[in-house]
């Protein structure tokens, strides 16, 4: 009875949007579910196709490029924070650092919020997001 009522739970929380295994299990825990329900509920969640990290993963990115111009750095921290495991987020990034999506998000970026900054600000921001790394500058690239 109880695995019924947390499956419930689970499904009416992963009707609205996606989310990650992490958060189905953070929301259970919050209901006051054993573990070992929580174990249950997800192991047929994901045979069920309910919960799926990887394509949840390929789903962030995505969003994250074309609609918040995140940077590689940006979406790892993100996804880190959402209690997608390591592997999964490499593996992942791992194919988008083989195109040139951080080079035109930096010429976006300097072309149109970071136009009229001064150069340190420029530096600093860009050092921020993750687009450039202590030994190199905007310049330069």
């Amino acid at each position: 009875m109880e695995f019924e009522i947390a499956k419930e739970k689970a499904v009416k929380y992963l009707v609205t949007a996606r989310k990650t295994e992490y958060e189905v299990r953070l929301k259970l825990k919050k209901g006051k579910f054993s573990d070992d329900i929580i174990d249950q509920v997800i192991d047929y969640l994901i045979e069920i196709d309910y919960i799926n990290d990887d394509e949840y993963v390929d789903a962030y990115i995505r969003q994250c490029m074309h609609l918040l111009n995140y940077s590689i750095f940006e979406i790892k921290q993100k996804l880190l924070q959402k209690g997608i495991k390591k592997d999964i987020i490499e593996k992942k990034v791992d194919k988008l650092k083989e195109t040139s999506y951080e080079t035109e998000l930096k010429q976006k970026l300097l072309n149109g919020k970071l136009k009229n900054m001064e150069d340190i600000k420029v530096t600093k921001y860009l050092y921020r997001r993750g687009l450039l790394n202590s030994s190199n500058n905007f310049y330069e690239e």
